[in-house]
């Protein structure tokens, strides 16, 4: 049976409302839109809600073939209410957190496992899942979408019609969302849970295979109606590049086998340094959900650190079990031999460096004048000569991590006796009180500091790119890669009916229409050699502005 609703529950989901507000108004549009993937998916759905063609994803009006469609419908359909902005592409990830948030509440409250109710505040409190609420990429649909799918196998209720259908309809909307990765995850699961527990096997075999079939429509159908537009040639893209970015690195993002343990440790914090102690303890922590969230993350972890391409969404998944086991060491308290230091020091290291990296951000962006002659990189140079203001409101973000400092002081000197189990306690208050600051100190961070560093690190080309919205023109970037032409020039698709589109033509043949484009600072003389016809207009932040007149 259930557990009886709380009788807190009202004021628990009313606290969800200033995060939300905090969230909608002072992150989604406070902000450009970062390079790439934030400025790429934004651009997909900005190009399907000006061209109609909604079934095939286009950059430049050509077919883009890394990501299905369903993120990008939700994005055009904002984009039809808030327009061509940061908060119609950041919109339907504020919706998915939501939902994740109060989906994450009735299941922690129906669970059995003691600390499971607090689920939802340690994953909507730690860092990185905050941050992904309020962004404009893929994932926190797409990782919810698995965990709906994969819940039955979580709870030990695998093999009902309800639980097929649940399974085989939310993984089928995750592989319809960013790719088949999520069936091969699925898979990867349940064959560990197959093994691990040997009851009632058969029939479960016969679910998992159900739901796996099922999942397996929605991009069916998609793929039908694509095949029909061009034969197949979209679809086979598809697969080469999904193939491709398993076996080698995708656009530079390399990484070492490490990189992810890096990243869930200071990303997921604080979630990820108070899971360790439930993580790793498989017989004190052993109900069907720990088993089934204890199998996830490890695959996860384990598949992304084998994939030879390293982003740092890659493992967000894993925040989910992050956060479960979060809670459920907090519940059962952290009460267990060699773990205490470790969890300690690790949070108040993490504490302590997002505190020093807070400090120093204004203070050098402060003090940009007397020591910017030392920095021997023109291009660095160039960024940081831009007129950036950074006033004393930037330093809210480091008061906010100097006040978790003195907290994680003050209640310890109010710890009381040197017990083992005080001990325990007094390490469950501090996360607690990190868990209430960090997302105090991400808002503060994205409303002072992250504005300033991104005019350092696209501020000029963005700038110089919305100058050229709806203008008769051509755009372009040289020598690195990036969106930002597409989407702040804002360039129609009658643009693209006639006229000159390839690159080559573009840039070395007779064009009709002046072409503006961008390149580093670093090759600019590179490139007045490639192409001579072409004028530069001005360099600053770190990029050179040319244009190539008809």
């Amino acid at each position: 049976m259930s557990r009886p609703l709380p009788r807190n529950l009202p004021l628990q989901l009313a606290s969800l409302l200033p995060v939300v507000a905090g969230l909608c108004f002072l992150g989604t549009n406070q902000l450009y839109l970062f390079d790439w993937d934030e400025l790429n998916f934004a651009e997909v759905s900005r190009e399907m809600s000006r061209s109609g063609n909604f079934l095939a994803p286009q950059i430049n009006y050509a077919p883009f073939h890394e990501k299905p469609p369903l993120f990008f419908w939700m994005q055009a359909f904002c984009t039809k209410i808030f327009g061509a902005s940061p908060r119609g592409a950041r919109f339907p990830n504020l919706i998915a957190g939501v939902i994740t948030i109060i989906l994450l509440a009735r299941w922690g409250r129906r669970a059995r496992p003691k600390g499971s109710e607090s689920w939802p505040w340690l994953l909507g409190g730690s860092l990185l899942p905050l941050l992904y609420f309020q962004s404009g990429i893929i994932d926190p649909w797409y990782n919810l979408f698995i965990l709906l799918g994969l819940w039955p196998s979580h709870r030990g209720q695998p093999s009902g019609w309800r639980a097929i259908c649940q399974g085989g309809l939310f993984l089928g909307l995750a592989v319809l969302t960013k790719g088949p990765v999520a069936l091969l995850i699925a898979a990867l699961l349940w064959s560990v849970l197959l093994v691990s527990q040997p009851q009632d096997r058969p029939r479960r075999l016969l679910a998992y295979g159900a739901a796996g079939l099922l999942a397996l429509l929605p991009m069916a159908i998609w793929v039908g109606l694509v095949w029909q537009q061009d034969g197949g040639v979209f679809a086979r893209e598809f697969i080469t590049y999904q193939w491709r970015l398993f076996l080698r690195e995708d656009a530079g993002h390399g990484g070492f086998p490490g990189y992810h343990v890096i990243v869930l440790l200071l990303g997921c914090f604080p979630a990820a340094w108070l899971a360790l102690p439930a993580l790793f303890r498989r017989q004190v922590f052993a109900s069907a959900t720990d088993r089934g969230m204890r199998a996830l993350f490890w695959i996860v972890l384990i598949l992304f650190s084998i994939v030879n391409t390293k982003i740092v969404h890659y493992s967000s998944l894993c925040y989910f079990p992050l956060a479960w086991f979060a809670a459920r060491a907090l519940g059962e308290g952290i009460l267990i031999k060699g773990w205490r230091r470790a969890v300690a020091t690790g949070l108040l290291g993490t504490w302590l460096l997002y505190t020093i990296i807070a400090i120093a951000v204004p203070t050098l962006g402060q003090t940009v004048p007397q020591w910017i002659h030392f920095v021997e990189d023109a291009e660095l140079v160039s960024r940081l000569e831009l007129n950036v203001e950074w006033p004393w409101y930037t330093f809210l973000p480091a008061i906010v991590g100097v006040a978790g400092i003195v907290a994680w002081w003050v209640l310890g000197r109010r710890a009381g006796p040197n017990t083992a189990a005080a001990r325990s306690r007094l390490l469950g208050t501090r996360g607690s009180a990190l868990l209430f600051l960090t997302p105090l100190l991400l808002l503060t961070s994205l409303y002072t500091i992250v504005p300033r560093v991104q005019t350092y690190s696209q501020g000029a080309p963005t700038q110089f790119f919305r100058q050229l919205a709806g203008r008769d023109v051509y755009v372009g970037t040289a020598y690195y890669k990036s969106y930002a032409h597409y989407y702040f020039a804002e360039l129609p698709p009658d643009r693209y009916a006639e006229g000159c589109q390839e690159r080559q033509c573009r840039f070395h043949e007779k064009i009709t229409k002046p072409l503006f484009f961008a390149s580093p600072l670093r090759v600019t003389e590179q490139v007045l050699r490639e192409v001579p016809d072409a004028i530069l207009l001005r360099s600053e932040g770190g990029f050179s502005f040319y244009v190539r007149e008809p």
